[in-house]
């Protein structure tokens, strides 16, 4: 994996996750969108786009939207504040490696 990333439980018993600051809106889109439900209906487009079913898919959440293409996906958080990057962009293959570590902790927390 490209990045270093670290899922840990805080001092309440949630899961937090920290990553490099050029991917931060992963932050928002696993604690707002995906959360503990896990990331299913993400990895199934992820999939999608990188089997090349599809060369474009696009996912409103509760906080962001991804744009999924093949070599890199957008992240946009739909309630930015002043002062805040609004985007980042992540390599898709990197965000579904991510998105599946996220899911191994959520089932390690919670079982199936």
């Amino acid at each position: 994996m490209k990045y270093d990333v670290h899922i840990y439980e805080d001092n309440q018993g949630m899961l937090m996750i920290n990553l490099p600051d050029e991917i931060f809106l992963i932050i928002d889109l696993l604690l707002s969108d995906v959360q503990e439900a896990g990331s299913k209906l993400w990895l199934d487009l992820i999939d999608k786009v990188l089997s090349k079913q599809s060369s474009y898919e696009e996912l409103t959440g509760n906080a962001c939207t991804i744009e999924i293409k093949y070599d890199v996906t957008k992240i946009v958080n739909e309630y930015v504040e002043e002062n805040q990057k609004e985007y980042c962009l992540i390599e898709t293959a990197e965000l579904k490696q991510i998105l599946l570590m996220w899911d191994d902790a959520v089932t390690s927390k919670y079982g199936e």
